[in-house]
């Protein structure tokens, strides 16, 4: 029988005699795993019960119909959310106009923030972000929305410097958040191709970090083709793109660099449209059938698809 049954599991999924083996091995482990539990429900209970078990079972009972008004304490903690806490209680509450660009984390808890909100706040404008309206506040991550209506008569943006809102002058008793208004060099329309961390960071809510990242994305690319580039530059806000392409634009797309496709070697393939197995991919093709007379002889290559081809034409000379 157990012959019978190895031969027939040879034949038909094509083993080996030790892989039948294996393979049957596996299937009783297999049963035997499935037929534990019922096996186990036959067993006899060896283990006596106590003479308490009565009210064991009373206990039980009544934590199961229990309902959450007999535990104040775990009804007090479940109601309590983290977007709930609005201040630390060892700071106390005191409003006055502030810029949210350039308040600190002690400023933001006077101000009914918690730490970590406020630490929050400030980790987003490390990173180079900003606030250009007050609405932008809404913007952080859980900022609760009762304490920004509570705010907002007191948020005060440089660009708003000569409207100051009239709830400062009712606030003589409280010390006004002091701050200057920057003052930029007037801006004029530059080459996106051609400007520097310098030139970049004159547009409002670019930093050190963002224009070093463009620089960086646009040289891996060879240069922009498109305005509409800028958008994929990573933690680029939508607002301070707009801002930039006010100002950026595309004159020069002779300085675009174009990898020669019919002579670059696997190792130098490399472009942030392309990965890697797909440039491995074209080259072997190169390689099979010779070389690429125009985009439609790529099309060939299975790997790239047509969004892919569209983005990376430009970069391609042939």
């Amino acid at each position: 029988m157990k012959n019978a049954i190895s031969r027939w599991i040879r034949n038909y999924f094509g083993f080996s005699t030790s892989e039948a083996r294996g393979f049957l091995v596996l299937l009783f482990v297999i049963a035997g795993l499935l037929l534990t539990p019922f096996l186990l429900d036959y067993a006899p209970d060896k283990i006596p019960l106590s003479s308490d078990s009565a009210k064991l079972d009373s206990i039980v009972a009544e934590l199961e119909v229990s309902t959450p008004e007999d535990y104040p304490y775990e009804k007090k903690k479940a109601s309590i959310s983290r977007s709930d806490v609005k201040a630390d209680p060892a700071v106390p509450l005191h409003l006055f106009p502030f810029n949210p660009n350039t308040t600190s984390i002690e400023q933001w808890q006077q101000l009914g923030l918690p730490h970590w909100m406020a630490e929050r706040i400030l980790k987003y404008r490390s990173k180079g972000g900003s606030f250009r309206k007050k609405e932008d506040l809404l913007h952080i991550y859980d900022f609760p929305k009762d304490t920004y209506q509570k705010l907002e008569p007191y948020i005060q943006l440089p660009q708003q410097a000569s409207d100051k809102p009239s709830i400062e002058r009712s606030l003589s008793h409280s010390a006004p958040l002091s701050y200057t208004v920057p003052t930029r060099e007037k801006l004029t329309r530059f080459d996106l191709n051609e400007a520097d961390t310098t030139q970049l960071k004159r547009i409002y809510g670019i930093g050190s970090k963002l224009a070093i990242r463009i620089v960086k994305f646009r040289d891996n690319l060879g240069g922009f083709v498109r305005e509409a580039q800028v958008r994929e530059v990573w933690g680029l806000d939508s607002a301070v793109v707009d801002e930039l392409l006010r100002y950026g634009q595309i004159t020069n797309y002779q300085s675009v660099r174009k990898l020669r496709i019919n002579e670059i070697k696997a190792e130098d393939f490399r472009h942030p449209y392309l990965k890697p197995y797909v440039a491995k991919a074209i080259i072997a093709y190169r390689n099979q059938h010779g070389a690429f007379h125009s985009s439609a002889d790529l099309k060939a290559v299975k790997l790239l698809d047509e969004q892919t081809l569209q983005k990376l034409e430009p970069y391609l000379a042939y």
